[in-house]
């Protein structure tokens, strides 16, 4: 068997995967665009002897209660339009980013609060009376986004049993789900006006330097990918251009390089929209940015930027006299900072209050650049912060916010493994006197066994309250229910949306 045909999608699980099911029961992993009550034919991609994954290859009927939008983007594309494309509109449709256009924003936040209280059924049944906030919105539905990587490549389809290029020339985002595709983007919806104008304008000056993409498959080419970072609360811009200079063997190579490179340097527009240019020079075979051999160079600026966090203190802390409260961050080039500025000042401040204000000592367990931690410490909160980090670059990062937060005398950083942490670095356990709130924003799919271990530890010597972040309500249900074994019990549970039009969502635990 190698199709299905009329099934009925009956919910939509964590990562946007439609859940249906065979007439014997066996479960059908859906992907593709599913959505709740879709029904629809299936191409069978893979069986397993409990489930079956399958992509739609056709949508027959859905329901118009819950598809009720028009989409707003010229690329996006989905099997519920049926028509001709021509090649060139090919190269330009289905990039993927914004899957949940063809539902308004109310019914996306309600299928995401639907996922969330199917992901911690279990949860409900071991703590019967916890009960599951409503989620908050993003603060915007479009435009959010103050951080686009864009990648350079071509568009390849294979008809009548030969390769054909579509476009050599393209920057934009993999086509979904088919590497060798990029789709060649004009402007992107959920980055600002400004940051599509600066966009345009340097894709323009790339295609006229005749410099060739990159190419996946050959490995052979030079544009590989375009970062632009906004500062959302200082105008602040900083671009990255990501390219393979192994491709620079040539004279003539090196020249339309260098010419490039002496425009970009003396553009007046450039100089007076851009806080600074960077070129991350990297051979590496991986589709990413940086890798540890790469190097980047600053072309001009200082090679970083800054923004802030602004809150509005509401019932934090009884101590601070303003009621308005500016976090600074320096953002480098491969720094981590929330991708939705003002979603992200939601996301804490909603934090800061479900935990409450109380003195002592804050321990962040994946700190990143310290955001979560030195955003607390400036609303009031705490009177030390100790963050553990294994990226030692965002450590540096971290020191740096402290400081031009007037925090650096109340803060310990250190760069080790969160897992590791209390036998690397054994003054940790020193400067721990009063703890009071432990914070977990893991980056990886679910807490290491041994943070487990050591949060149980740490609940034998304090009465802390746990604050637990995640972007993947899944493996978060998996790590409160470990938690629950080793004796914490639930405060509250809070969905929060940074992440309109598309399946993303973050939640909010408050453990002691």
């Amino acid at each position: 068997m190698k199709f299905l045909k009329w099934i009925k999608i009956e919910k939509i699980g964590y990562g946007g995967i439609g859940l249906a099911r065979m007439s014997d029961g066996k479960r059908i992993l859906i992907k593709w665009w599913a959505l709740p009550w879709n029904v629809v034919d299936l191409k069978i991609v893979k069986q397993k002897k409990d489930y079956i994954e399958a992509h739609i290859t056709d949508i027959k009927s859905y329901d118009k209660t819950i598809v009720d939008a028009v989409p707003f983007c010229d690329h996006f594309f989905s099997s519920l339009e049926k028509k001709d494309l021509t090649d060139e509109e090919k190269t330009k449709i289905w990039c993927g980013g914004c899957k949940r256009q063809l539902l308004s924003y109310p019914n996306q936040l309600k299928l995401k609060q639907d996922i969330i209280e199917d992901a911690f059924t279990k949860i409900k049944k071991l703590v019967p009376e916890i009960a599951i906030l409503p989620i908050i919105a993003s603060p915007e539905e479009k435009w959010y986004r103050n951080k686009i990587e864009f990648s350079f490549g071509k568009y390849i389809i294979k008809r009548d049993d030969k390769l054909n290029i579509l476009s050599d020339w393209s920057v934009g985002f993999h086509k979904q789900w088919e590497f060798s595709k990029i789709v060649n983007i004009d402007s992107c919806w959920l980055i600002s006006t400004a940051t599509n104008e600066i966009f345009w304008y340097i894709k323009n000056l790339l295609i006229s330097s005749w410099l060739p993409v990159y190419d996946q498959k050959t490995h052979k080419g030079f544009f590989r990918h375009l970062v632009i970072r906004e500062g959302v609360n200082t105008q602040q811009l900083l671009v990255n251009l990501v390219v393979s200079d192994q491709y620079l063997v040539e004279d003539e190579q090196k020249s339309q390089w260098d010419n490039l490179l002496e425009i970009i340097k003396n553009d007046s527009y450039l100089k007076d929209k851009v806080t600074s240019f960077v070129v991350t020079y990297n051979n590496g075979l991986a589709d990413v940015t940086h890798t540890p051999d790469s190097e980047t160079k600053i072309i001009t600026g200082e090679g970083q930027m800054y923004d802030k966090l602004l809150f509005t203190k509401e019932n934090i802390s009884e101590d601070q006299e303003k009621n308005e409260i500016e976090v600074s961050f320096r953002i480098s080039p491969f720094s981590f900072f929330q991708t939705n500025t003002h979603g992200a000042e939601v996301l804490f401040h909603t934090a800061a209050q479900m935990v409450g204000y109380t003195k002592g000592t804050i321990l962040d367990l994946y700190c990143g650049t310290g955001s979560i931690g030195i955003s607390f410490m400036k609303l009031g909160m705490g009177d030390n912060l100790v963050g553990i980090e294994i990226v030692e670059d965002a450590i540096i990062d971290a020191w740096h916010n402290a400081k031009i937060n007037g925090l650096d005398e109340k803060v310990f950083f250190a760069a080790t493994p969160a897992e590791k942490a209390f036998t690397t670095v054994p003054e940790i356990t020193q400067k721990l006197e009063n703890l009071w709130l432990v914070v977990v924003d893991p980056p990886r799919d679910w807490l290491h066994k041994n943070v487990i271990s050591t949060l149980a530890q740490l609940k034998k010597e304090y009465e802390f309250k746990l604050l637990y972040i995640s972007c993947n309500p899944i493996t978060m249900a998996r790590d409160i229910e470990l938690l629950l074994q080793e004796g914490f019990s639930i405060k509250s549970l809070q969905p929060v949306d940074m992440f309109p039009q598309t399946h993303h969502i973050e939640t909010i635990w408050v453990l002691q």
